[in-house]
């Protein structure tokens, strides 16, 4: 498909998402397919599956851009693993040496990579609330920052946060799972958690302004 026109990408998401339909071990977006398997037998036998709808509807694959039966990989801007996923390492260093935004365009860049990793951020909103607060009012994107002390420890401290971001267990639909929120004048937010042999483990932070 020629991916030039202005509805390509979604016109082929639907068509993987009819490829792969009923084989819940497949996670596709566009052109990548990642298969989830709990053992290298499994795999074998899940590759073999998908290989087979993949004939059916026509779909030939680049083995040089493949992975297989690997332990962890990088899938959509996060590493990958059996135990979780968590940010990749050097998105998390590319944002700790973002410099200090001298204008909106910039501010609103940096919340930008900030925010695709917010799920694995505890309070997130409340974080972010005094850089957010800089955008307010209606200012041209070159407008220059007037930064206070709470904005520019805001900065300092998101970029610590996301260097503590937790790594987030995959769902089990046997385990308990909790669901935590918490509330303030500012922001809410809670996590999503998951109890495996006694010890909590996040699936997910929210937070909202």
């Amino acid at each position: 498909m020629p991916f030039g026109l202005r509805n390509a990408a979604q016109t082929f998401q639907r068509f993987m998402d009819e490829v792969t339909r009923g084989l819940p071990f497949c996670y596709t977006y566009i052109d990548d397919v990642l298969v989830a398997s709990n053992s290298p037998e499994e795999h074998t036998r899940h590759l073999k599956q998908l290989f087979a709808r993949l004939a059916d509807y026509g779909v030939v694959i680049n083995p040089t851009k493949c992975q297989f039966g690997v332990p962890e990989l990088e899938f959509l801007g996060h590493k990958l693993s059996s135990k979780g996923i968590s940010p990749l390492p050097e998105k998390v260093q590319a944002i700790a040496e973002f410099p200090k935004p001298n204008s909106l365009r910039k501010l609103r860049e940096y919340l930008g990579l900030i925010n695709f990793y917010r799920r694995f951020i505890p309070r997130c909103s409340s974080i972010l609330h005094p850089l957010t607060d800089l955008l307010a009012g209606k200012k041209p994107k070159s407008a220059p920052i007037d930064w206070n002390d709470e904005a520019s420890e805001s900065f300092e401290e998101s970029k610590r946060a996301l260097a503590n971001a937790t790594l987030l267990t995959h769902p089990d639909s046997s385990k308990p799972l909790s669901l935590m929120v918490d509330a303030s004048d500012k922001a809410l937010g809670g996590v999503l958690q998951q109890n495996i042999e006694g010890v909590w483990h996040p699936i997910s932070f929210f937070s909202e302004n």
